[in-house]
């Protein structure tokens, strides 16, 4: 019979007489990549999402299903072990949404979000202090080691943001950007151009969170935009001599022309 969940699916691959062998070598270590992997592929297809549109639906479901195989696979071999299952997992943050959300369900009145993320701050102190674990600690320790410089430098400005130490306004941001633009542009010695395109890098990822807008996802989508105009230039190297009969001003001229062309959905 073919199992239904996606549970007992993880419960027939790794049955030591009947499951897959790929799967039965299976660790915790050997699947992290795998993690990493799914969760770029979630963010990739959130990027280019769509929300209504069929095909971008069904991909963007897939790859969640993607990766919550990976949680379920994680799952299944602590289960394995006597640890915990993926029920433990589900009831575990389930559990934790209800004790950060006393707003919801245990009658705290907030006004508005900056008061939840004041509330989920203090709770999570306390949660710690309950475990006997240390609560004081630097403002930007604890960050999580997967976190992509995108992430870190947005998370690096939100902490900061939260104890005061923030940018009055989104013009006194944009005023950041140009000053390390500027000294980018007066940097003669590599290390130094280094260093400032990295301020450059920094203040526009701020820019971008105290705009609103998601760097990552933004970068995401304007590769996604450039590999489907590039692909225009190419279809029209090809089409004209190949790439050595180019020069610099007709390959800019077709890329003028794919950046014209409608993008699709």
């Amino acid at each position: 019979m073919t199992p239904t969940s996606l549970r007992a699916v993880m419960q027939a691959l790794r049955n030591p007489v009947s499951g897959c062998p790929w799967d039965l070598e299976q660790d915790h270590q050997s699947l992290a990549r795998f993690l990493r992997e799914e969760a770029a592929e979630v963010l990739d297809a959130l990027a280019a999402h769509v929300p209504g549109d069929p095909e971008k639906e069904r991909h963007f479901c897939e790859e969640l299903g993607d990766l919550w195989l990976q949680v379920a696979f994680h799952a299944q071999l602590a289960q394995e072990r006597g640890a915990f299952d993926l029920r433990d997992v589900e009831a575990m943050v389930v559990e934790k949404l209800v004790r950060r959300h006393p707003h919801v369900f245990a009658g705290v009145e907030v006004e508005n979000a900056a008061d939840v993320l004041v509330n989920w701050a203090a709770i999570k102190r306390d949660e710690k202090a309950g475990r006997g674990q240390e609560t004081r600690k630097r403002l930007l320790q604890g960050m999580a080691a997967s976190l992509s410089p995108l992430d870190e430098a947005m998370e690096i400005g939100k902490r900061c943001a939260k104890v005061g130490f923030e940018w009055p306004d989104l013009e006194g941001v944009l005023d950041k950007v140009r000053e390390e633009i500027g000294e980018l542009q007066a940097e003669t010695e590599l290390d130094r151009v280094e260093s400032e395109f990295g301020d450059v890098l920094f203040s526009l990822v701020q820019w971008a969170r105290k705009k609103g807008v998601d760097p990552d996802r933004a970068l995401r989508r304007q590769m996604d935009r450039f590999r489907g105009r590039f692909t225009k230039v190419e279809d029209f190297a090809e089409a004209n001599g190949g790439w050595e009969a180019q020069d610099l001003g007709a390959l800019e001229a077709a890329w003028q022309e794919a950046k014209k062309a409608p993008e699709g959905p």
